[in-house]
């Protein structure tokens, strides 16, 4: 599901973008050996449609993309294959990309790199520039009660409010510099508070993702690895008090959706 939905939304973002314009650049962040999300794509347009950067920052993975480059055909595309990390790398001005695409994340947003990588490419470009995904956005959610893990299904969730968004509007902001916005390493702490009557059909509290690869084609709850929902804390039976969770997304080597759930103490 992940791979044909983002294989699909590429495809609309390119198609949108040839509208206007011809050829267009496409920067892929984060290949891994088969440039899995384009590879499909390539064939579908001609040599002098399009042109690619495709960046990898694993030694091996990049070794294994440039022998797959070579064995399939594309000789005649216009690609550039860069061994380097997307979190540093330092867009060319003058062949600035029209779409970038990265996928390079976990549910929840955690561990990989997607937010870092998406601060530095987009803090670059101009703002016509499109990222696939489109939006990236974590809430957090409640589990209805007493249905087994085995039979989830998406209306057995609930999702109570967003608490981090990774998109253009919600990352970069008008009337604040792009490269100033990027050099920040902090996000707004988030405070949720969830009262007992609104807990009586639910027994866990979860970290929701949804994803917007391109306008229709989305990632929705529990459709791939990607949004499978993060479990963090069971509510108890006949909970008379509220329940407090407070959040906050970290940037570090290991990138993470910090929480802490407070039970309040009744009376």
């Amino acid at each position: 599901m992940r791979t044909r939905q983002f294989v699909r939304g590429i495809n609309e973002a390119i198609k949108e973008k040839m509208k206007t314009k011809k050829p267009l650049h496409i920067l892929y962040a984060g290949t891994g050996p088969f440039a899995t999300l384009i590879l499909p794509i390539i064939f579908k347009y001609s040599t002098q449609e399009i042109k690619y950067t495709f960046l990898e920052i694993n030694p091996l993975s990049f070794n294994i993309l440039q022998n797959v480059m070579s064995k399939i055909g594309l000789a005649n595309y216009d690609i550039t294959l860069v061994n380097s990390d997307a979190t540093q790398y330092k867009i060319d001005p003058e062949n600035e990309p029209d779409i970038i695409v990265s996928e390079t994340m976990q549910n929840a947003l955690a561990k990989e790199q997607q937010v870092p990588l998406f601060l530095n490419l987009m803090s670059q470009v101009k703002n016509d520039v499109l990222f696939i995904p489109e939006k990236i956005e974590l809430f957090i959610g409640l589990k209805k009660a007493g249905i087994p893990i085995e039979k989830l299904q998406r209306k057995h969730y609930h999702k109570e409010r967003s608490v981090f968004d990774v998109s253009r509007a919600a990352l970069f902001p008008s009337g604040k510099s792009k490269k100033d916005i990027a050099k920040e390493v902090s996000f707004a702490k988030k405070q949720t508070i969830i009262e007992p009557e609104k807990l009586k059909e639910f027994d866990r509290i979860a970290i929701i993702t949804e994803i917007q690869v391109y306008k229709d084609e989305k990632i929705r709850l529990n459709d791939s690895g990607l949004t499978t929902p993060i479990f963090i804390k069971e509510i108890p039976e006949n909970l008379q008090s509220s329940i407090t969770i407070d959040t906050e997304y970290t940037i570090s080597a290991v990138p993470n959706l910090n929480y802490q759930v407070t039970l309040a103490e009744t009376i």
